[in-house]
């Protein structure tokens, strides 16, 4: 029996995003069991209120000292169970200073990580996207997601279904479904006030979020490709357009705005983690690189163009049906580098991704969702939480 089980998921946002189903199959597999889930302070927010989860252990990773005590704190518990689904050194020391009795991961890893489990499932050697791949670590314990892996169209060309013995046959659920945020009531009244104050009504206009920031230098599409886009957009008679991301943003978003004034509405730094998710979930269309608020858009059920330079979308990309996915295949592609290692700044690989290309991207993706809430008779129904 598993009776309290512990799931290590530390970082990052979209990491703790796409462990999300994986914690429901466990729920459904270990209904009585309490259910606890070690995380970083910088990335609980997605987790709270959660019914399948029981209880969110916090460590501040940005405060120094804090570890002893965020240990201490996993010690008190009496883990039937740990389950790191990161797979690196520090969440597998965390599985074992739990102390669990059972401790699960994928080998062989790099950095030794599984040398501190005495479970081990063989990590899948084809490339997965990290939901199937999280997914994959629990089916020995009888864990399953209905209706995944979901079928992906980036670039027009089909995803395969890759990961074997994950599909049930049963429909594919949706993003909200499988990534079930929950925003509180302040956090809808927030956007519901900010959006007001511009005049923004939703059965009029149009909203595209523009996201520039990305935690890797070599992901970041230019700040001026942005402000290019961002005119074209504005070219629309029912279109509006926000910039977003935290503060680490400010100066890109500076940048983006600085060319169209009040035109360009700045969302960057303004709120919340559920904040914005809030935000994201009442545009038509989110822009982004590959970084963890494009996971948010794909977890609220919101139209994405995403741009890939280094990273590989079938691994990382938004785990959507709908999302469209522009990426520049290069010889040296993909690296995976935080920084380009042919010292190409900004990255070849993201500066050859067109303004062009992206704005004909955004107003296809506008369509869709627009001809989607025709077929729901819903217009309004990304203002009704």
């Amino acid at each position: 029996m598993a009776n309290h089980i512990l799931i290590v998921k530390l970082s990052s946002l979209g990491d703790v995003i796409h462990t999300l189903p994986a914690a429901q199959a466990l729920r459904r597999r270990f209904p009585e069991a309490r259910i606890s889930w070690a995380v970083e302070r910088a990335h609980s927010g997605v987790l709270r209120g959660l019914p399948f989860i029981d209880e969110i252990i916090e460590w501040d990773r940005r405060t120094w000292g804090t570890l002893g005590d965020f240990l201490g704190r996993l010690r008190k518990r009496n883990w039937d169970l740990a389950i790191d689904f990161q797979g690196l050194f520090r969440s597998a020391f965390t599985s074992w200073a739990a102390r669990a009795k059972r401790r699960l991961g994928f080998a062989p890893l790099r950095e030794g990580a599984h040398w501190f489990y005495n479970e081990r499932v063989a990590a899948p050697k084809q490339p997965l996207h990290a939901v199937e791949k999280y997914l994959r670590l629990i089916e020995p314990l009888g864990a399953i997601y209905p209706g995944l892996p979901l079928s992906r169209s980036y670039l027009g060309t089909a995803v395969p279904a890759a990961a074997e013995g994950l599909s049930s046959g049963v429909p594919v659920p949706t993003g909200p479904e499988m990534f079930p945020l929950r925003t509180a009531e302040a956090d809808r009244a927030d956007i519901d006030a900010w959006l007001n104050e511009r005049d923004f009504d939703s059965t009029q206009h149009r909203l595209v979020i523009l996201n520039p920031h990305c935690r890797k230098e070599a992901n970041i599409w230019p700040a001026d490709r942005f402000a290019q886009l961002a005119g074209q957009l504005l070219a629309q008679d029912d279109v509006r357009v926000a910039v977003s991301g935290g503060p680490v943003a400010n100066q890109l978003c500076e940048r983006i705005a600085a060319s169209h004034g009040k035109r360009v509405w700045r969302a960057d730094g303004a709120f919340s983690l559920l904040g914005s998710a809030e935000l994201i979930r009442r545009a038509s269309v989110f822009v982004t690189g590959d970084t963890g608020p494009m996971h948010i858009a794909a977890a609220v059920g919101t139209p994405i163009v995403a741009m890939f330079g280094p990273a590989d979308p079938l691994r990382t990309g938004p785990y959507a049906a709908d999302a469209e996915v522009l990426t520049k295949r290069l010889p040296c592609g993909p690296c995976f580098a935080k920084k380009c290692p042919l010292h190409h700044e900004p990255a070849k690989c993201m500066t050859d991704i067109g303004v062009e290309e992206v704005f004909a991207a955004a107003m296809r993706q506008m369509e869709r969702s627009r001809s989607s809430e025709q077929r729901d008779q819903a217009p309004n129904r990304r203002r009704s939480a």
